[in-house]
């Protein structure tokens, strides 16, 4: 039985070493700016990043006064964040560990980036990774997610897991080997309300690349408990 997590974490160390991402993406600046814009206050607050990758979304944490924390199962991730962020005095723990063996206290944390990552998962995985992180949260703590659209240039592509979950193989050399989950609006909406969030924003990002070749596109929430 083919273990498709093992292949995303190859796949993902792999990405990293080579495209390690130095700015954050500017919905994570926004969600910031609009909803924890008092940084004296946040120096009381706990934020933690899912799937931290090279550390671009823990350095604005950071920069936002954030006891920051960081969770990845590539230990490429946390070699290179754990370099470049580790003396921060306000970095209080890197942890080289899945969602499903997150250490955490639950009610932990006031914020909670999941940003990049629950699409890499099956549907079911995907409803269980929420329900972690609804535990995880405080009760009236966001959480910013985001989600692979139906219109993703990716939909389709490589082998048919399910109706909304592919395989990509080899079909786009880039995203070799991964496993991919593409949702409409009203599913996402109704994985996050399922879980028991409450939905605050919806937003979508839509853009080209390769010469206008590739559409990236993705629903954007954030949510309370």
């Amino acid at each position: 039985m083919t273990n498709f997590d093992d292949l995303n974490k190859q796949a993902w160390g792999k990405s990293i070493l080579k495209h390690q991402m130095l700015y954050p993406n500017e919905r994570i600046v926004s969600f910031l700016a609009r909803n924890f814009k008092d940084i004296d206050h946040n120096h009381v607050k706990n934020a933690l990043d899912v799937g931290f990758g090279s550390g671009r979304h823990l350095k604005l944490l950071l920069d936002y006064g954030f006891n920051t924390y960081g969770i990845d199962y590539s230990k490429e991730s946390f070699q290179i964040a754990n370099s470049v962020l580790g003396h921060h005095e306000k970095l209080k723990g890197l942890k080289l560990e899945s969602i499903e063996e997150n250490s955490f206290f639950n009610e932990f944390f006031d914020v909670i980036l999941l940003f990049g990552v629950v699409f890499l998962r099956k549907y079911d995985q995907m409803f269980n990774d929420l329900k972690t992180m609804y535990q995880l949260l405080k009760p009236n703590g966001k959480m910013i997610v985001n989600f692979r659209t139906t219109e993703d240039f990716l939909f389709g592509k490589g082998r048919k897991i399910s109706e909304e979950t592919y395989h990509l193989g080899n079909s786009v050399p880039v995203y070799q080997n991964m496993l991919y989950t593409f949702l409409s609006k009203e599913q996402a909406e109704m994985l996050l309300t399922k879980v028991g969030f409450t939905v605050e924003n919806i937003e979508r990002d839509d853009y080209w690349k390769n010469n206008l070749s590739e559409k990236h596109s993705w629903w954007v929430f954030t949510v309370r408990k």
